[in-house]
């Protein structure tokens, strides 16, 4: 009974100063860390991208898609790191339609951004809190939207599929994250965190191309359209648009 009380004591023991033991002998403090994630979530806003009953009502898109990106950094100070980032997003809306008019709609997008700003972390049971606040560019991006047309509009001469693209210049924004991030092995971690961000943007300079698309489902009658726009020539005024995420992220990252 006691070499069994006797082992046990030592195991436990053991168990309580192998983490402190590795920390001993873990070499220099760490400077930096890179870290991988994915995720997928919603971007949020009224966009005119599905009609609801008639194609001049619209309903809210709910435009959902995932994302994956990498960010790297270097800590200032033990609770305080300046990072940078870089994020690939593509989202869809769900699809809609109008009986006998339009058989199915939807719109997409996807964009690339880069970003610098500051991550702090708070110790927190057996990881660490952090949250950071960035700022940086979307680049430029398209937006696309999709018509298949019902059999409403043949006697219109109006058949297959219609596409508007838009083209859209760089554009400005910040995003925030707020998660918790746990060891899992030397200085391997995995996080979880919250993110939200905005980007704004506009066309000037850049096209709107549309090809077999009817722009006005008003007219008598309707008239699908192939051309392309150039817009801010003076002529058609720009048009801003916002691409704004709200989503989990789950990152696996090395500090070294």
């Amino acid at each position: 009974m006691r070499t069994r009380v006797f082992l046990t004591v030592v195991i436990i023991s053991f168990l309580l100063s192998w983490p402190a033991a590795i920390r001993a002998q873990a070499g220099p403090p760490e400077v930096a860390f890179a870290e991988a994630y994915g995720g997928w979530g919603f971007q949020v806003g009224e966009t005119d991208y599905l009609p609801d009953g008639t194609p001049t009502e619209y309903k809210h898109p709910v435009v959902t898609g995932w994302s994956v990106g990498a960010t790297g950094g270097w800590l200032l100070a033990g609770d305080l790191a300046l990072i940078g980032s870089y994020q690939y997003r593509t989202a869809s809306s769900r699809e809609g339609s109008v009986a006998g008019v339009l058989d199915r709609v939807e719109g997409e997008v996807q964009y690339h951004t880069i970003s610098i700003g500051v991550r702090l972390y708070r110790a927190a049971g057996p990881g660490r809190l952090r949250s950071e606040l960035a700022a940086g560019l979307a680049l430029p991006f398209e937006t696309k939207l999709t018509y298949d047309y019902g059999p409403g509009l043949a006697p219109a001469g109006i058949s297959g599929t219609g596409k508007l693209t838009d083209e859209y210049t760089v554009g400005y924004g910040v995003q925030g994250q707020l998660g918790y991030e746990m060891p899992v092995a030397d200085k391997l971690y995995i996080a979880l965190a919250l993110e939200l961000r905005m980007f704004q943007s506009n066309n000037r300079g850049k096209s709107t191309r549309l090809n077999n698309f009817v722009t006005d489902f008003t007219a008598m009658p309707p008239a699908a359209t192939t051309a392309t726009i150039e817009n801010g020539d003076g002529r058609v005024r720009p048009r801003a648009y916002a691409v704004a995420d709200l989503g989990p992220r789950l990152a696996i990252g090395a500090r070294f």
